[in-house]
C-alpha cells in the first residue's frame, strides 16, 4: 500500500504543485529619444569687470552688421577685420575657404576636430599659388569656430552647419592689400612721369625730336636736339665749360656742289648746358675755332618728323 502512494506522488504531484504563471508587464511605447548626456560643467563662473569690457568688445566685434558681398565668380567675399565672417556648410557637401594668393598656412585649429573636417588643397602656380582650406560638416545643427594662422595674418572664422544650405566659395578683400595697391599704383604714376619729363618740367611726348647731327664730333657735341613747336633746345655735355661753347647761326636753303648755303644770326642764351634758341630751327650749325682747327656740327630737322 506504501508502495502505491509512492507511486502515486512521483506521477501526479509536479501537476498539482505547479507554481502560478509568472505576468510580465506590457512594455510602454517610448516618449522619446533620452535627453543628451551634458560633457560640460555646470559650474558657474564669475567675470570680473575687466573680463566682462573684454567680452563686450569681442561680442560687438563678432555682431557689425557689414555684410559680404558677391565676387564675380560667385565667391562669397568678406571684408577681412571688419566683422566675425560666418560660412554655412552642410552635411555631404564642401565648403572651400580661399586665402590670399602667396599665403603660408602655418596652423589651424577648429573647436569641434571630431564632427568638422578640414582639410587643405592649392591651386594655382608660382606667384599666383593659393592655399585652401576646405570645410566638411559630418552633421547638421553644428556650431564652432575656425583660426587660420598664416604668415601673414590670423583668420577667426565662425563654423555653421544646416540640412541643405551651404556656401561654395568663401573669400577675403583686404583693406591694407588695396591700400598697398593705392600706393604702388601712385609710385608707378611717378616713375612714369620721371621718366616722360626734362628736369626743364618739358614733358617729352608733347616734344619734336626730329633732328640728326652731322659733321665733327668735338667734346662738346650736342646730347639731343629738340624742339616744342617755339623754341628749340640743343643740349650739350654737362662738363662743357661756357667758355668752349661753340657759336649758332642758321643755315639758309641756298647754297650748292660748290657753295655753302648762307649763314644768319639767330637769338639764343646758355641755360645750364642748354642752348635755348627763339625759333624752331630748320638748318643750323655749330661752329668752333677757325681756319683748319675748326670744328662744325650741322643740325637738320626732318620735316613731318617729332
Amino acid at each position: 500500500m506504501m508502495k502505491k502512494a509512492f507511486l502515486f506522488l512521483m506521477f501526479f504531484a509536479p501537476a498539482a504543485l505547479a507554481a502560478d504563471p509568472v505576468v510580465v508587464p506590457a512594455l510602454q511605447p517610448s516618449a522619446g529619444p533620452p535627453p543628451p548626456v551634458s560633457v560640460l560643467s555646470n559650474t558657474a563662473v564669475t567675470l570680473t569687470a575687466k573680463e566682462k569690457a573684454g567680452l563686450g568688445l569681442s561680442r560687438r566685434w563678432q555682431g557689425r552688421a557689414d555684410l559680404p558681398a558677391a565676387g564675380d565668380d560667385g565667391t562669397v567675399r568678406f571684408l577681412f577685420g571688419s566683422t566675425l565672417p560666418s560660412v554655412v556648410c552642410a552635411p555631404l557637401y564642401v565648403c572651400d575657404i580661399a586665402l590670399q594668393p602667396g599665403e603660408i598656412v602655418n596652423d589651424i585649429n577648429v573647436g569641434d576636430a571630431v564632427r568638422w573636417k578640414i582639410m587643405p588643397a592649392t591651386s594655382g602656380s608660382g606667384a599666383d599659388k593659393a592655399t585652401h582650406v576646405v570645410v566638411k560638416p559630418t552633421d547638421a545643427g553644428l556650431t564652432t569656430n575656425l583660426v587660420i594662422s598664416t604668415d601673414r595674418r590670423s583668420y577667426f572664422i565662425k563654423l555653421v552647419s544646416t540640412k541643405t544650405d551651404w556656401m561654395a566659395s568663401v573669400a577675403f578683400t583686404f583693406p591694407d592689400e588695396v591700400q598697398r595697391q593705392w600706393v604702388a599704383y601712385q609710385k608707378n604714376e611717378q616713375r612714369d612721369q620721371a621718366a616722360g619729363v626734362l628736369p626743364s618740367g618739358q614733358r617729352l611726348a608733347e616734344l619734336d625730336f626730329a633732328f640728326t647731327l652731322s659733321g665733327d664730333s668735338p667734346a662738346w657735341r650736342p646730347l639731343r636736339v629738340y624742339a616744342d613747336g617755339v623754341k628749340t633746345y640743343i643740349q650739350f655735355p654737362a662738363a662743357m665749360a661756357s667758355a668752349d661753347a661753340p657759336a649758332l647761326v642758321a643755315l639758309g636753303n641756298d647754297g650748292g656742289l660748290f657753295t655753302s648755303p648762307s649763314e644768319q644770326l639767330v637769338n639764343y642764351r646758355l641755360s645750364g648746358s642748354t642752348f635755348v634758341v627763339d625759333k624752331v630751327l630748320t638748318k643750323a650749325a655749330l661752329i668752333s675755332g677757325v681756319g683748319s682747327a675748326q670744328q662744325r656740327v650741322v643740325l637738320t630737322h626732318s620735316a613731318g618728323g617729332r
